[in-house]
């Protein structure tokens, strides 16, 4: 597999504003693998989130991936942007995807990505959890594009 692919796949995340279970360091020392079991776990009104990596790799300037679950009827945050780029792959449940105020049925399987600046949510609208994967970062060397 490719570093960069690699990388991708590696950098499963959300946002969430606490310690990591795992905190990066740039260059190859970064590898390696998270357990759901071992990842920082925060349960909250919403839901609960597994944040696997925090920090700085090679070529990211920063990075979080975690596993979040959402309880039926419940949504993680309202709209937001950010600078940083997200892509979301749904493991099981259904809901909406958000998207510049649009909704978008969201089923097993999605891969929902979020460029700069977007405004975005999602929400579960089952009686399931809605589970995802959710990756975030910021490239080093790249400047975001002008807030929208």
């Amino acid at each position: 597999m490719k570093k960069s692919a690699f990388l991708v796949v590696a950098v499963i995340c959300a946002a969430g504003g606490f310690a990591a279970a795992w905190t990066l360091k740039p260059g190859p020392s970064a590898s390696g693998v998270v357990s759901l079991e071992k990842a920082e776990h925060k349960k909250t009104e919403w839901g609960e989130l597994r944040i696997s990596h925090a920090g700085e790799t090679y070529a990211c300037k920063d990075v979080l991936s975690a596993h979040v679950t959402l309880n039926p009827g419940q949504w993680p945050h309202p709209e937001h942007q950010h600078a940083e780029e997200e892509f979301c792959v749904l493991v099981e449940g259904e809901g909406v995807w958000i998207l510049n105020g649009k909704e978008y049925p969201a089923k097993k399987g999605d891969v929902f990505y979020v460029g700069p600046w977007d405004m975005h949510t999602m929400k579960n609208t089952g009686t399931k959890p809605f589970t995802f994967y959710v990756a975030k970062w910021n490239g080093k060397g790249v400047p975001a594009p002008e807030k929208k």
